[in-house]
């Protein structure tokens, strides 16, 4: 099953206006961040002129070193 934001204590959503008129600017918030919360995350916007989608994954490392070994492996 696919949880809504509002599901998880965790995840926080974000809006605020800007940085432009008429623009909003979004954002996610997850605190505490946990190796579950790994994986590909999706926006959905839309609106009278049209819709669009981005994505982005979560990396979660347990240490410093593992930044240093796994740097640009995911680009």
């Amino acid at each position: 099953m696919e949880l809504l934001p509002g599901d998880r204590e965790n995840l926080a959503i974000q809006t605020r206006g800007g940085p432009e008129k008429h623009e909003v600017t979004g954002w996610v918030l997850i605190s505490p961040l946990s190796k579950e919360d790994a994986g590909e995350y999706e926006c959905h916007a839309s609106n009278a002129k049209g819709e669009a989608t981005a994505s982005a994954k979560i990396h979660v490392v347990e240490t410093l070193h593992e930044i240093a070994l796994t740097k640009g492996r995911y680009c």
